[in-house]
């Protein structure tokens, strides 16, 4: 029978970078050895090689038997890492890389390379999951690592894992699916968590003893791992309200024993406005003395920490205050070693992301934040662990600054930069898109760790030797155990899916990946296998026979098509404030997600930079109406010439703001309907978008008292969305605050949302997208 190789185009067009994992390439030599790529697809819609060795002599002999989890395992040799992630261990001798196919170890001591063995690794029985590689906080030892392991969409367990014995203990059976709450002690001997808005203090090591002291008297206070900062191996700053106290890590066992008597430390100093735990951010200097201050990444403010102020200081003088721009996303706070500090923010702007920076000067009157220059094309800084220097990730490399006069001292353009981590005060680990090296940022030189992702790769004339292809470095011949070595004359023969015993081939697969590799039996009585093992992950049904319209009244679009692709489109109301929106539009820029941005009048003239921001973005914008008046009030009279002046109204503003047109499609604001609304948006040629997915985000603890039971938080509210979510359907989201209190909103969590949907297999598009694929 005729060999079927499946080309990578055509398994792209079968399934478009939604989010998925799929295999190219398989090359058997006649050892019965295979080597092939396994891809994932990266937020940004990145897709490196991951390659594999595996020799298929462990295979069970029965030709159509499906491969037990051990065969798949067995022999199966990883030979590249992608650096999602990277971690510095062990004071920079040791490098920790983070795949979604696996997290190892390597030791520039031993020149060696460890994987992990905590069961998640694809080589150990584990799958790729979709989406963003979840965060891990590891000790500065790199022996704990604390994780969250899901249970659902948007909860998980708190795990500690101790990574010298491979144990595992539970800190807490449901947290939020986010970054690990969990702030480390400099030596790693005391880490604080947060459970519930409330903060803890544990030694590692009690996890795994039956002396552990009962959690309710290791309690710190209220807050989250955003109020407590390190500064010292054994002290930490720890902001309640507007107070900001001093506490040693010893300290807090004696809270253990005779809490309440002991109080928190002393008073380090006073905040200009109370600390919010889900908003705000502090660093401290190095010495302890002062901190940054970063409120709603809106106000940073640099703060002397004088202990008690309630009897004015004679040299007493304004706090140095710096006004961040509207459309920041995010604030990164940094201190050099001379004590001077530094404000980095992230945001959309001109629908690109960028980065922008300030510094603290002393001046005659004081001090004083000015406006500091970085390259252009910053996507990140990575500061040195004792801040001398700070490295700039840019779209052409990675540009070191000195943190003292914030120079540029040298530069790396040998490949684009995924990830980086200092080793020491000279020198970095660069994560690129083909090796992990460590560079010398001062003498230039280089040397190469690991392959992360290859142009090529086959095996060599003999068929003994993997050989892979760098477009910088060349070729490389693998040596085992991820070691490579320059191979320039080594020649690499044709690929072939044949010998005498085996046929390999990819094609199709209806499990969670979206193709597999088929061995078929070239010898005995022949049948078709696959290579590895499919993971039990049940995703959501496409139907053969969905509708082929979403509503069966076409004045409302109420979800896509049920069949096709798995396809979810997000939709943000943009009423009348703008909190929220920067981390939207980040967001949606990192995954390279075009949405649908409703657009009200009252919000239209509140804040046309932001909608023009919108718009330059390359999102969808459609009509929320011109005003922000529950139309389904009695104190105006609603008629059909209202509503079509209304919707003309806001298409007029908006044009002149824009310069642009909105879309065809609409809904009145808190999404009221009636024959009547229906009937005049068709009239004005609108089309109403009645989403399929009920989300209650604008529900406040005013509401709960009401209504018991309606109230849910932002994690469980994703959950919800993900219960109900199916193939086609609309998902809204609300831009702003609303009238009451809420423990947290969504629009703060729209990256948990954004990930759960891509664990599940989905496409968060546009509502225009679901249009065309429905037609």
């Amino acid at each position: 029978m005729k060999l079927r190789f499946m080309p990578l185009v055509l398994l792209l067009s079968v399934h478009p970078l939604c989010a998925g994992v799929f295999f190219s390439g398989p090359d058997l030599n006649g050892k019965n050895e295979v080597i092939f790529a396994a891809h994932a697809e990266l937020p940004g819609n990145s897709v490196p090689k991951t390659l594999y060795r595996k020799s298929l002599g462990s295979l069970s002999s029965d030709p159509v038997a499906k491969p037990t989890l051990q065969e798949t395992i067995d022999t199966l040799e990883p030979m590249t890492i992608y650096p999602e992630s990277m971690e510095v261990l062990a004071d920079g001798s040791v490098l920790q890389v983070r795949s979604r196919f696996g997290t190892g170890r390597y030791d520039t001591r031993s020149d060696s390379f460890r994987w992990v063995q905590d069961g998640t690794a694809f080589h150990q029985g584990g799958y790729p999951r979709f989406g963003a590689l979840a965060d891990l906080s590891v000790s500065p030892n790199g022996r704990w690592i604390v994780s969250v392991e899901p249970v659902s969409a948007a909860r998980g367990r708190l795990v500690l894992f101790d990574a010298e014995r491979s144990f595992r203990s539970v800190i807490s059976d449901s947290v939020e699916r986010s970054s690990p709450p969990v702030s480390w002690a400099p030596d790693s001997s005391v880490f604080l968590y947060e459970l519930d808005r409330t903060i803890y203090f544990a030694r590692p090591e009690a996890f795994f003893t039956s002396s552990q002291v009962d959690q309710k008297f290791r309690m710190l206070g209220s807050g989250s791992v955003s109020s407590v900062a390190w500064y010292s191996p054994t002290r930490f700053l720890y902001a309640n309200g507007t107070s900001v106290y001093r506490i040693q890590s010893a300290e807090l066992f004696a809270r253990s024993l005779y809490n309440p008597l002991l109080g928190l430390g002393e008073l380090a100093g006073k905040l200009p406005s109370a600390f919010n735990p889900s908003e705000d951010s502090f660093r401290p200097s190095p010495d302890g003395q002062s901190l940054l201050f970063a409120q709603d990444a809106r106000n940073v403010y640099f703060c002397p920490l004088t202990g008690d102020d309630y009897v004015p200081s004679l040299d007493a003088r304004p706090l140095p205050y710096l006004q961040l721009p509207g459309n920041t996303a995010s604030v990164s706070l940094f201190w050099n070693q001379d004590g001077s500090p530094a404000v980095f923010t992230c945001a959309v702007e001109d629908g690109k992301k960028t980065m922008r920076a300030w510094k603290l000067d002393n001046i005659k009157t004081g001090r004083l934040f000015s406006p500091l220059a970085i390259p252009s094309d910053s996507v990140k800084m990575v500061p040195s662990r004792e801040g001398r220097s700070v490295a700039f990730i840019t779209a052409r490399g990675l540009a070191v600054y000195d943190a003292s006069g914030w120079k540029e001292v040298s530069v790396w353009q040998d490949e684009p930069v995924v990830s980086a981590a200092w080793a020491d005060e000279s020198s970095l680990y660069i994560g690129g898109s083909e090796t992990i090296r460590k560079w010398n940022s001062t003498t230039g030189a280089a040397s190469l760790l690991l392959l992360s992702s290859v142009t090529a790769f086959g095996w060599d004339e003999q068929g003994v030797h993997p050989l892979a292809d760098t477009t910088r470095l060349g070729r490389f011949q693998f040596l085992g155990n991820m070691k490579w070595q320059p191979a320039a004359s080594a020649r690499m023969r044709p690929a072939t899916g044949a010998n005498g015993v085996w046929r390999l081939y990819a094609d199709s697969s209806a499990g969670y990946y979206n193709n597999m590799l088929y061995l078929r039996s070239a010898a005995g009585k022949g049948g078709t296998r696959p290579l590895l093992t499919e993971p039990g992950i049940v995703l959501d049904s496409l139907s053969s026979g969905g509708p082929k319209r979403s509503s069966v009244d076409d004045r409302v679009f109420s979800h896509g098509l049920r069949s096709g692709y798995r396809h979810a489109a997000l939709v943000f109301d943009a009423m009348d404030t703008v909190e929220g929106l920067p981390e939207i539009l980040y967001t949606l820029s990192t995954y390279n997600i075009r949405a649908t941005f409703f657009i009200n009048g009252e919000f239209l003239r509140r804040h046309p930079g932001a909608v023009n921001e919108i718009v330059k973005a390359g999102h969808q914008t459609a009509s929320l109406f011109f005003t922000s008046w529950d139309l389904s009030g009695t104190g105006y009279r609603i008629d059909e010439d209202f509503i079509i002046r209304g919707l003309s109204r806001n298409e007029d503003d908006f044009y002149n703001a824009t310069g642009q047109e909105l879309t065809l499609l609409w809904h009145a604001p808190y999404y009221t309907v009636s024959p009547l609304i229906l009937d005049s948006g068709a009239k004005a040629g609108y089309r109403y978008v009645l989403p399929d997915v009920p989300v209650l985000d604008w529900v406040t603890r005013e509401h709960e008292r009401l209504m018991p039971g309606l109230y849910l938080d932002s994690a469980d509210i994703i959950d919800s969305i993900m219960k109900a979510k199916k193939p086609g359907s609309i998902i809204p989201v609300r831009i702003g605050k609303v009238a009451g209190s809420r423990s947290d909103y969504l629009y703060e969590k729209i990256d948990l949302l954004v990930n759960a949907l891509m664990e599940a297999g989905y496409a968060p598009v546009s509502v225009d997208t679901l249009q065309k694929n429905s037609r």
